[in-house]
């Protein structure tokens, strides 16, 4: 497809962005509804959970075990098959109302989505120099999540007229078209970073976790995807729960996500500025003020706006933790501890849905908020310790740890 060229008018991080809309705006159109769409097979919110957290230990056990693939193939070409088999998995949820291989295809999806994840980020470091890396990564991150803005508004008014599975066309669709745009823009790494290693993915963790910076690094990570699996797992069950219509569910999330996207870019260069530490302890803190406050608000629409204003603290911390890890990682093991690091999306992604289902055994949902709380204050204290660095002292482009 060497006649497509064309002559690059804009930076190969703004061309990769605009895949990234594509995908985040595909998916969000599924996970919108996604546990609505359990929710109708299961019956029950502890049901939905415990499905969610299988496939997120799915996830977390590819991260490990796929890391000689990491290694040993080429990054372009692992995202391309990621995307165009995800693509696949979607489309086949129109043909199945079995519980069973529903089953089966999240975990095929989950498998996918670890070799998509990787790769997005080996491309975007490797197209970013030092000082480029903080806005680069906000700005990949902002569009990012313009598309999962977008896309809960497309969805709640295409789900109410057409129903769910009409939504997994579509992602379907969205993804073969993000795949076409990769091949067309000429994007990917064109060479490796590190030879693939002789050490088993044991070993490899082993070595990982015997870095206190890395360590350090891979728990502060973890309130991203706590936040997300509590928003995006049992905030739509409880809308239900709570009398409102399905479309309240597509606006809740439309509005949680609007901090994000207008400040992750801002948020990430201002901590890269201030290297690190103290945005991640205040936008910890103040994520558990916000989950305290919840606790008390009983109105419905209130406690919406007050979980639109914890994103905030999101937007602070999200961004900042991968533009962190870039930075005090070494470069020449980046693939092998890439992977590591990302497995603490489902770390603390099971760690949150578990908290959370294993309070609603026993608790009203309300007291989930006050055990969340504690959690964002134990990253908080994490967040103290932290080395501080900033990739606008990198003159040559390279990390000078």
């Amino acid at each position: 497809m060497d006649f497509l060229k064309l002559p690059r008018k804009i930076s190969k991080i703004e061309e990769f962005s605009i895949i990234v809309f594509t995908l985040s705006f595909a998916i969000s159109l599924v996970d919108t509804y996604w546990a609505v769409y359990l929710y109708q097979y299961t019956g029950s919110e502890i049901y939905v959970g415990l499905i969610s957290t299988l496939f997120t230990v799915v996830s977390l056990v590819s991260f490990l075990v796929l890391i000689p693939i990491f290694e040993k193939y080429d990054t372009s070409r692992l995202y391309q098959w990621s995307i165009f088999l995800m693509g696949i998995c979607y489309i086949l949820f129109l043909f199945t109302q079995s519980l069973w291989v529903i089953v089966l295809l999240g975990v095929i999806l989950s498998i996918l989505t670890v070799v998509r994840i990787n790769c997005f980020g080996i491309i975007l470091r490797e197209n970013s120099k030092g000082p480029e890396l903080a806005k680069n990564v906000g700005m990949t991150f902002t569009i990012m999540n313009l598309g999962w803005l977008i896309g809960p508004l497309v969805a709640a008014a295409l789900a109410e007229t057409y129903g769910i599975p009409l939504l997994f066309l579509l992602s379907g669709f969205f993804f073969f078209l993000a795949l076409f745009s990769y091949k067309f823009l000429h994007l990917g790494v064109k060479k490796k970073i590190c030879s693939p290693s002789q050490k088993n993915f044991f070993e490899a963790i082993r070595i990982f976790f015997q870095d206190k910076d890395l360590v350090r690094s891979y728990i502060v990570s973890g309130a991203s995807p706590i936040w997300w699996a509590f928003i995006y797992v049992y905030m739509p069950i409880y809308i239900l729960e709570r009398g409102l219509g399905v479309q309240w569910i597509a606006y809740f999330l439309f509005a949680v996500i609007v901090p994000v996207v207008t400040l992750e870019y801002y948020f990430n260069v201002l901590a890269d500025k201030l290297k690190y530490r103290k945005p991640f302890v205040y936008g910890n803190i103040f994520l558990a003020f916000i989950l305290v406050l919840a606790f008390f608000i009983s109105n419905i629409y209130i406690l919406f706006g007050i979980l639109v204003l914890g994103s905030i603290g999101i937007a602070l911390v999200e961004p900042s933790a991968e533009s962190y890890f870039f930075l005090i990682a070494p470069r020449k093991k980046l693939e092998r501890n890439y992977s590591i690091y990302n497995t603490s999306l489902d770390t603390f992604a099971i760690l949150g849905k578990l908290i959370v289902a294993g309070s609603l055994l026993i608790l009203s949902f309300s007291y989930a908020f006050l055990v969340l709380a504690l959690l964002f204050l134990f990253f908080a204290w994490i967040s103290l310790s932290l080395k501080q660095v900033s990739g606008v002292k990198d003159k040559k482009g390279e990390k000078l740890l």
